[in-house]
């Protein structure tokens, strides 16, 4: 499991973005929870260099305010990427990413930055490529 903060933050835990489990985009098993939010975060195919990635984030109930993602290979960030909304709904949101170096099992991270009822809340968290 994986949090941004630290005890020493005066964060409640409904603030925090969690990860449950491992997070496993490409068979659609990549739930995030908090804010009194439940997140989803899809891979439409398994990231690979200098190849368009399509990325998809779903809530499961609220409307979210935005959406931003990072990806991290190696530690080294991507610039930010911000996702669209789908439908106009504010809960399906989509976007493209062109990984910018070789990605491996071991290597890539997703940070996310979701912005709801006007505050934002962060997450980093590796990324199961199984």
């Amino acid at each position: 499991m994986y949090i941004y903060g630290t005890s020493d933050d005066k964060i409640t835990k409904d603030k925090k973005l969690i990860v449950t489990n491992d997070c496993k985009p490409l068979s659609d098993q990549c739930e995030i929870l908090g804010i009194g939010l439940k997140l989803n975060l899809n891979f439409k195919f398994a990231p690979s260099y200098q190849r368009l990635l399509p990325i998809s984030l779903t809530s499961e109930k609220n409307s979210l305010d935005d959406v931003s993602l990072y990806l991290l290979i190696n530690e080294e960030k991507t610039p930010p990427v911000k996702m669209v909304s789908i439908g106009g709904d504010k809960k399906n949101w989509e976007t493209n990413m062109m990984p910018f170096s070789k990605v491996t099992k071991e290597n890539l991270k997703i940070r996310l930055v979701v912005s709801y009822k006007a505050s934002l809340h962060f997450s980093e968290f590796p990324i199961s490529l199984d």
